[in-house]
């Protein structure tokens, strides 16, 4: 499924309809000419978890997740056995997950943030990336004390493969490769980069979200899942997922790097694979 902005994509407290969720039972139920599969209709009872340790009971056919406001390729599954399979090679980073975002900034040309993430102990809607004990003030607090910390205080492991492919000056068009897949990865790595989504309204710059609303009527972080690589959960065939850009943001792109549609056309047009 290519998603659109502005779409949750399972139903939760405060948004119980209009989901992806919902949207996929729909189609599966009235339009689909391959069968509504074993999700629509009936209640989910997998006991499975997603990559980020949370359970997907409520969840039917949903291994990972875009934000809200992100855009892009998400895979769902029909059946529990692709469930599970699929499921399985998100857990074992078998699945390769590539983002375009435009950036406030430049972060750099293949760059690697291997920085771990965990919730923010004071505003606990965000993440952050948890400080190295071993660095600063904090140096002086002994191993024990950290082995005490729970995982959340460490945060896990989050490893993003950075590339910027043009910059104005003040923005950048950039690629991000993940391998690990922890709330808000891109978000929170880019900001604590120096270098934050445009378009952020929580770890954005706010004097720039506020010029992308004015000049662009844009509300919402300009991040996109563009490709994913995984193998087919039941055939095992390698599948190439891509979706170009979302018009909003392409737009953005044509002015950072005017070169762009030529050097890259598949982060602008849909191309088969």
């Amino acid at each position: 499924v290519n998603k659109a902005a502005g779409i949750v994509v399972h139903p939760a407290a405060g948004n119980w309809e209009g989901t992806l969720v919902n949207a996929v039972a729909h189609h599966l139920m009235y339009k689909s000419e391959f069968g509504s599969g074993e999700f629509v209709g009936g209640r989910a009872d997998e006991d499975g978890k997603d990559e980020n340790g949370e359970a997907v009971g409520l969840r039917p056919g949903i291994v990972h997740r875009l934000d809200k406001g992100t855009t892009g390729v998400i895979v769902v599954a029909k059946t529990k056995a692709a469930l599970s399979a699929l499921a399985n090679a998100f857990a074992e980073r078998k699945v390769k997950k590539t983002y375009v975002t435009i950036a406030v900034g430049n972060p750099g040309e293949n760059v690697v943030i291997d920085k771990p993430i965990g919730r923010h102990p004071v505003y606990r809607q965000k993440m952050r990336v948890v400080p190295d004990p071993s660095k600063g003030r904090q140096a002086r607090v002994a191993p024990i004390f950290n082995k005490n910390k729970s995982a959340a205080q460490m945060g896990r492991r989050a490893l993003s493969f950075v590339n910027s492919l043009a910059f104005d000056g003040k923005l950048s068009v950039t690629e991000v490769r993940i391998e690990t897949g922890r709330t808000h990865q891109i978000r929170v790595h880019l900001q604590d980069r120096g270098c934050p989504v445009y378009g952020d309204d929580v770890y954005g710059i706010s004097d720039w979200n506020r010029k992308l609303t004015k000049q662009r009527g844009i509300m919402r972080p300009l991040l996109h899942a563009h490709r994913l690589e995984i193998d087919h959960p039941i055939t095992g065939e390698k599948m190439v997922l891509c979706a170009p850009m979302p018009d909003d943001m392409s737009k953005v792109a044509d002015i950072i790097w005017p070169a762009g549609r030529d050097e890259r056309s598949e982060l602008f047009s849909a191309h088969e694979q």
